[in-house]
């Protein structure tokens, strides 16, 4: 085997045992197939929690549509967002890892329209990569889209 294969199944390895060890953790792991997905093969993983902050994984193995990659990566930040019981939700930073996955920093909150730089700190700006303002995602106002999804996905799964 190269070293790139070892590499990827190393990484593979360890996302797995982080998923079986999420209760003992609480950190929040899920596959695609848990929400009736047979569109992509794709794992969402909370590395590490600091304060309101959350360093979430996504890995696509087989990618969908980018319209449902996007939502499959909304949702992880989501179910972080209701599993620490907090509101509203923001994405502070991203990048690609080396293994081929990407890394997201989420901050999560209480407040509808919290300072970016006072909820979070000072390294964070008022606008992503793109230079687009970010903005805040509520828990609230996605449960009735992320559960239909995830209803129509079990039964498009089970005709």
């Amino acid at each position: 085997m190269g070293k790139v294969m070892l590499v990827s199944l190393a990484a593979l390895s360890i996302g797995i045992i982080g998923c079986h060890n999420k209760k003992s953790t609480n950190l929040v792991c899920f596959d695609s197939k848990d929400y009736g997905d047979t569109n992509r093969i794709a794992k969402a993983m909370e590395l590490e929690r600091d304060g309101n902050i959350s360093k979430i994984k996504v890995v696509f193995q087989k990618r969908g549509g980018s319209v449902g990659d996007s939502i499959f990566v909304m949702m992880a930040v989501y179910e972080v967002a209701k599993a620490r019981k907090y509101e509203y939700f923001i994405n502070l930073k991203e990048w690609n890892d080396q293994e081929g996955g990407q890394i997201y920093i989420a901050g999560f909150t209480n407040k509808k329209d919290a300072d970016i730089k006072k909820e979070f700190g000072s390294q964070y700006d008022y606008d992503n990569e793109s230079g687009q303002k970010r903005i805040y995602m509520s828990v609230s106002h996605l449960k009735e889209f992320m559960e239909q999804s995830r209803t129509e996905a079990s039964n498009h799964l089970h005709r």
